[in-house]
Protein backbone atom coordinates (compact mmCIF):
# COMPACT_ATOMS: atom_id res chain seq x y z
CA UNK A 1 0.00 0.00 0.00
CA UNK A 2 1.43 3.47 -0.98
CA UNK A 3 0.60 7.01 0.63
CA UNK A 4 0.11 9.51 -1.74
CA UNK A 5 -1.13 13.10 -1.43
CA UNK A 6 -2.94 15.15 -3.86
CA UNK A 7 -3.76 18.49 -4.32
CA UNK A 8 -7.02 19.48 -5.94
CA UNK A 9 -9.35 22.58 -6.69
CA UNK A 10 -12.61 22.16 -5.67
CA UNK A 11 -15.47 24.34 -6.94
CA UNK A 12 -18.54 24.95 -5.09
CA UNK A 13 -20.49 22.60 -6.87
CA UNK A 14 -18.28 19.78 -6.18
CA UNK A 15 -16.18 19.38 -9.15
CA UNK A 16 -12.27 18.75 -8.45
CA UNK A 17 -9.81 20.06 -10.79
CA UNK A 18 -5.49 19.40 -10.85
CA UNK A 19 -4.47 22.81 -12.00
CA UNK A 20 -6.29 26.22 -10.67
CA UNK A 21 -6.40 27.12 -14.40
CA UNK A 22 -8.77 24.94 -15.22
CA UNK A 23 -11.08 25.41 -12.31
CA UNK A 24 -10.94 28.99 -13.22
CA UNK A 25 -11.66 28.43 -17.06
CA UNK A 26 -14.49 25.68 -15.57
CA UNK A 27 -16.02 29.17 -13.28
CA UNK A 28 -15.49 31.46 -15.87
CA UNK A 29 -17.04 29.37 -18.84
CA UNK A 30 -20.55 30.55 -17.68
CA UNK A 31 -19.54 34.17 -17.64
CA UNK A 32 -17.78 33.30 -21.42
CA UNK A 33 -20.91 32.21 -22.28
CA UNK A 34 -23.43 34.88 -20.95
CA UNK A 35 -21.10 37.84 -22.57
CA UNK A 36 -21.07 35.84 -26.39
CA UNK A 37 -24.95 35.40 -25.91
CA UNK A 38 -25.36 38.81 -25.34
CA UNK A 39 -22.83 39.33 -28.46
CA UNK A 40 -24.62 36.86 -30.67
CA UNK A 41 -28.13 37.38 -29.89
CA UNK A 42 -28.55 33.78 -27.50
CA UNK A 43 -27.30 31.86 -30.05
CA UNK A 44 -26.57 28.82 -28.14
CA UNK A 45 -25.16 26.59 -30.85
CA UNK A 46 -22.76 29.37 -31.51
CA UNK A 47 -22.16 30.19 -27.95
CA UNK A 48 -20.83 26.62 -27.79
CA UNK A 49 -18.96 26.59 -30.69
CA UNK A 50 -16.98 29.89 -30.12
CA UNK A 51 -16.28 28.70 -26.48
CA UNK A 52 -15.08 25.08 -27.69
CA UNK A 53 -13.19 26.89 -30.09
CA UNK A 54 -11.70 30.11 -28.18
CA UNK A 55 -7.95 28.98 -28.77
CA UNK A 56 -8.25 28.29 -32.25
CA UNK A 57 -10.26 31.80 -33.03
CA UNK A 58 -7.10 33.67 -30.84
CA UNK A 59 -4.51 31.97 -32.93
CA UNK A 60 -6.32 32.88 -35.97
CA UNK A 61 -6.21 36.47 -35.29
CA UNK A 62 -2.42 36.39 -34.02
CA UNK A 63 -1.36 34.78 -37.04
CA UNK A 64 -0.52 37.69 -38.82
CA UNK A 65 1.48 38.73 -36.20
CA UNK A 66 5.46 38.24 -35.39
CA UNK A 67 6.31 35.82 -32.50
CA UNK A 68 8.92 36.15 -30.66
CA UNK A 69 10.21 33.03 -27.91
CA UNK A 70 9.74 34.39 -24.30
CA UNK A 71 11.83 32.99 -21.67
CA UNK A 72 9.55 30.72 -20.38
CA UNK A 73 9.24 29.09 -23.95
CA UNK A 74 12.77 29.11 -23.83
CA UNK A 75 12.97 27.09 -20.04
CA UNK A 76 10.49 24.94 -21.00
CA UNK A 77 12.30 23.72 -24.11
CA UNK A 78 15.58 23.30 -22.11
CA UNK A 79 13.29 21.26 -20.03
CA UNK A 80 12.14 19.20 -22.60
CA UNK A 81 15.67 18.73 -23.86
CA UNK A 82 16.67 17.64 -20.44
CA UNK A 83 13.83 15.25 -20.40
CA UNK A 84 14.83 13.50 -23.80
CA UNK A 85 18.18 13.47 -22.25
CA UNK A 86 17.49 12.08 -18.96
CA UNK A 87 15.56 9.25 -20.86
CA UNK A 88 18.57 7.72 -22.35
CA UNK A 89 16.94 6.64 -25.23
CA UNK A 90 19.19 6.19 -28.47
CA UNK A 91 16.44 7.62 -30.72
CA UNK A 92 16.81 10.94 -28.77
CA UNK A 93 20.30 10.98 -29.27
CA UNK A 94 20.81 13.99 -31.80
CA UNK A 95 18.47 15.60 -29.87
CA UNK A 96 21.44 14.69 -26.73
CA UNK A 97 24.01 15.75 -28.55
CA UNK A 98 22.75 18.67 -30.24
CA UNK A 99 20.52 20.58 -26.70
CA UNK A 100 22.57 23.12 -26.59
CA UNK A 101 22.26 24.56 -30.39
CA UNK A 102 18.40 23.70 -30.84
CA UNK A 103 17.76 25.59 -27.32
CA UNK A 104 19.81 28.54 -28.75
CA UNK A 105 18.76 28.71 -32.38
CA UNK A 106 14.88 27.91 -32.00
CA UNK A 107 12.47 30.45 -33.58
CA UNK A 108 8.57 30.56 -34.32
CA UNK A 109 8.24 29.95 -37.78
CA UNK A 110 8.43 33.39 -39.83
CA UNK A 111 5.25 35.29 -40.67
CA UNK A 112 5.35 37.62 -44.10
CA UNK A 113 5.27 40.70 -43.08
CA UNK A 114 2.26 41.78 -45.14
CA UNK A 115 0.23 45.13 -45.65
CA UNK A 116 -3.41 45.45 -43.86
CA UNK A 117 -5.22 43.65 -47.16
CA UNK A 118 -2.62 40.72 -47.40
CA UNK A 119 -3.07 40.26 -43.59
CA UNK A 120 -6.81 40.47 -43.80
CA UNK A 121 -6.83 37.66 -46.04
CA UNK A 122 -4.60 35.60 -44.20
CA UNK A 123 -7.28 35.76 -41.28
CA UNK A 124 -9.86 35.53 -43.67
CA UNK A 125 -8.52 32.29 -44.90
CA UNK A 126 -7.69 30.99 -41.57
CA UNK A 127 -11.77 31.12 -40.29
CA UNK A 128 -12.67 29.91 -43.31
CA UNK A 129 -10.92 27.11 -43.00
CA UNK A 130 -11.66 26.85 -39.23
CA UNK A 131 -15.13 27.18 -39.65
CA UNK A 132 -15.37 24.97 -42.82
CA UNK A 133 -15.79 27.67 -45.07
CA UNK A 134 -18.78 29.08 -43.59
CA UNK A 135 -18.07 33.13 -45.16
CA UNK A 136 -20.90 34.34 -43.07
CA UNK A 137 -19.61 33.19 -39.82
CA UNK A 138 -15.94 34.20 -40.65
CA UNK A 139 -17.13 37.58 -41.76
CA UNK A 140 -19.12 37.79 -38.57
CA UNK A 141 -15.72 36.78 -36.57
CA UNK A 142 -13.55 39.74 -37.74
CA UNK A 143 -16.24 42.25 -38.07
CA UNK A 144 -17.07 41.60 -34.51
CA UNK A 145 -12.93 40.65 -33.55
CA UNK A 146 -13.20 43.32 -30.17
CA UNK A 147 -16.32 42.12 -28.49
CA UNK A 148 -15.60 38.40 -29.19
CA UNK A 149 -11.77 38.65 -27.95
CA UNK A 150 -13.83 40.67 -24.84
CA UNK A 151 -16.42 37.92 -24.24
CA UNK A 152 -13.31 35.57 -23.98
CA UNK A 153 -12.15 37.46 -21.21
CA UNK A 154 -15.24 38.06 -19.44
CA UNK A 155 -14.48 37.10 -15.61
CA UNK A 156 -10.84 37.69 -15.46
CA UNK A 157 -9.95 39.90 -12.27
CA UNK A 158 -7.63 42.94 -13.30
CA UNK A 159 -5.56 44.09 -10.34
CA UNK A 160 -6.15 47.94 -10.39
CA UNK A 161 -2.75 50.05 -10.10
CA UNK A 162 -2.59 51.99 -6.77
CA UNK A 163 -2.78 55.57 -6.68
CA UNK A 164 -0.02 55.69 -5.00
CA UNK A 165 1.98 53.63 -7.82
CA UNK A 166 0.36 55.83 -10.50
CA UNK A 167 1.69 58.69 -8.36
CA UNK A 168 5.45 57.76 -8.57
CA UNK A 169 5.51 56.46 -12.35
CA UNK A 170 4.19 60.09 -13.20
CA UNK A 171 6.70 61.96 -11.41
CA UNK A 172 8.98 59.61 -12.53
CA UNK A 173 7.63 59.70 -16.13
CA UNK A 174 8.19 63.91 -16.03
CA UNK A 175 11.90 63.89 -14.22
CA UNK A 176 12.60 61.64 -17.10
CA UNK A 177 11.42 63.90 -19.87
CA UNK A 178 12.88 66.94 -17.97
CA UNK A 179 16.57 65.03 -18.08
CA UNK A 180 15.79 64.56 -21.87
CA UNK A 181 14.93 68.11 -22.57
CA UNK A 182 17.66 69.72 -20.73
Amino acid sequence: MTLELTSKFVTADGKAFDTKAEAMDYLRRPLKAAALNKLNGNNEELTNWLLDNEDSIGATFESTKIRRVTKSEKKQLEKALEAAAAAGDKAFAFLIDNAAAIAESFRWPSVKRGDATEQAATIKAGFMALTGDNAELADWLIGNKDSVLEAFQAGVQKREVSPKAAEALAKYRAEQAAKKTA
